[in-house]
Formats: C-alpha cells, structure tokens, sequence
C-alpha cells in the first residue's frame, strides 16, 4: 500500500475511492497549499469508512470553542445500502483526528451535507439531503458529534430532479442564504 504521505488518486476500475482526508489552504482560491493527510485511509479494514474503496465523500470541519476540538464529519455511501456520516475529532485543525461515531442521523439515509455555525451562540446545524425527497436542518449536539432530534424539512418532493441536492449555507450580515442543486446527475 502507498504511504500515508503519497498522492494517490482514485482511477476507474481501480478500486479506490479515496486516500483518506486531505487538508488544503488558499487566501484567493487560486493558489493552494496542501496540508497533508488529516485523516489517513485504513488499507487493512475493509470494514472502515476510511478503506480505500469505502464511498467516502464531502468532509466538513467545524471548530467547537468551547472544547477547543476540530470537528469532522464525512458522508459514507455504502454499496448496497443507504448512506450515513462518520464524525472524527482531533485538537488541531490538521488532526490527528479520530473516528468517534458512524450513525444515520435521525434514522435516515443522508446525502450531501453542510454544517452550520452561529456565530452569536455557538449553536450548530446539520443541513443535508434525505436522499432524493427533501432537505432537512437539524439540530446539533452541545459537542457538534450528533443531532439533538429537533429538525425542520424543506423543499419536499417525490423524486429528482425537483429534489434539492449539495447545500451550501453563507451568512452575509443579518440574511442567511442556502445554496442548493437539482438532482440532476451534474446536468
């Protein structure tokens, strides 16, 4: 297997889907630095979200002050099922971090995801799609790792592309704004 420190990159037919997490920075969104591995894959556990070939995407990282913990959550698809999240912690920013739960929050399959913080209260939300009927905001745990059971749904419908899909959630002043996709398949 490579090193945790070699870039490797997922090819067709290859059977891999991803080595691990990566961490990088830009200040222009032009020029990027990267961080390394945050996160490393788990070559001898075919059983971890973190193998190679386990369907897993879209890492968030949101920082909780109050532990003073970098907290990250991964959308894992499985092969013959419904999708979940694995949240990892770690005390710095470029990890190490470590898996701490994989669950399917509120009961459900999730699709891609967005994590909120409010800066005035430190309350933090979870806003992803149930797959292919809705978007749900839920609430997050006092320590971020969870959802507290309290959601609203949004943009119900019966089957893409009308179902809304990747949303982006910014703040600008006072006006919260939600950027979302039809499930199109990238059309």
């Amino acid at each position: 297997a490579p090193s945790n420190r070699m870039k490797v990159s997922a090819v067709p037919g290859s059977g891999i889907w991803h080595w691990g997490v990566r961490m990088y920075k830009s200040k222009d969104l032009y020029n990027w630095e990267d961080l390394g591995l945050v996160l490393p894959p788990v070559p001898d556990d075919e059983t971890s979200p973190l193998h190679p070939s386990a369907l897993m995407d879209r890492p968030h990282i949101v920082y909780h002050a109050k532990d003073r913990k970098f907290v990250l959550w991964m959308k894992i698809m499985q092969k013959d099922g419904p999708q979940y999240q694995t949240v990892a912690t770690a005390g710095a920013v470029t990890g190490p971090y470590t898996i701490v739960k994989r669950f399917s929050p509120l009961g459900m399959s999730c699709g891609d995801f967005d994590l909120v913080v409010e800066p005035t209260d430190g309350r933090a939300y979870y806003i992803f799609e149930r797959v292919h009927s809705e978007l749900i905001v839920a609430d997050l745990t006092d320590d971020y790792t969870g959802v507290t059971g309290y959601y609203s749904t949004h943009f119900p419908r019966t089957n893409p592309p009308f179902v809304r899909e990747a949303p982006a959630y910014f703040r600008r002043g006072r006006m919260h704004y939600l950027f979302t996709s039809g499930t199109t398949g990238y059309y």
